[in-house]
């Protein structure tokens, strides 16, 4: 981690794509060393694109590229069904997307503004595990919560939903590291209110399904408790 972030005298403690923590313009050489786990996610995950294009979230039996990645595809009903392929997805659901929309959102405010700002002050190492320690943490809880929940009320269409369609991408990741990269905020509770009011502009405006709300949200906490206790070790 870089001590001594200039970042950290601002609300918003964003870099450039092209620098480092201390705002110095980097060589494409110590970009690739800096910022490796922002280049390699970015790369695989159009990789994945060109190859199997886009994603479905229902329709799994269109192509053979749409079905593979519904077998790849963090699935809530699996967790009790076939838990090895529930835990073997935490890892790969990450690099699916399931449009256009959903891969530039990851892409350009997801990575080129979030992940590698974090990672330039952080590393490599820790970026990718803040990233990574999304699925194993708050895709479980969901994933347990909604399990427990329609034993309770099988009734309730909240709780059908989430078994209904897979929930994939990377935006899980995005705001737990958004989330982290807030310890280095002079404001961090601005920076933790946006994700809160974002998710109100599309739960009421763009009509985003609940479920993807409350896990953006929780991510975002999570990654900043995370973090902080950390930076405070």
């Amino acid at each position: 981690m870089n001590e001594n972030n200039p970042q950290k005298e601002r609300i918003f403690p964003f870099v450039w794509p092209w620098k480092g923590a201390n705002n110095q313009r980097l060589s494409v050489g110590e970009l690739v060393k800096v910022k490796t786990f922002s280049i390699f996610y970015l790369i695989a995950i159009w990789t994945v694109i060109a190859i199997l294009g886009f994603a479905s979230t229902r329709n799994c039996e269109g192509t053979w590229q749409l079905a593979l990645q519904c077998e790849y595809a963090f699935w809530v009903k699996n967790l009790t069904e076939t838990p090895l392929i529930f835990f073997r997805n935490l890892f790969t659901t990450p690099f699916l997307h399931n449009g256009l929309d959903h891969i530039l959102f990851v892409s350009v405010l997801g990575f080129l503004l979030i992940v590698q700002s974090h990672e330039a002050v952080f590393g490599s190492k820790r970026t990718a595990l803040m990233f990574l320690s999304s699925y194993v943490t708050v895709a479980p809880f969901f994933a347990v919560f909604y399990t427990v929940g329609i034993d309770f009320f099988p009734d309730s269409e909240f709780m059908q939903f989430a078994f209904v369609r897979n929930w994939l991408g990377g935006s899980i990741g995005m705001f737990q590291v958004y989330g982290a990269l807030a310890t280095q905020s002079r404001k961090p509770w601005i920076m933790l209110s946006v994700p809160v009011i974002f998710e109100i502009f599309n739960l009421t405006v763009l009509g985003i399904d609940l479920h993807i709300s409350l896990m953006h949200v929780m991510a975002s906490f999570l990654g900043f408790g995370i973090s902080y206790w950390f930076v405070k070790r």
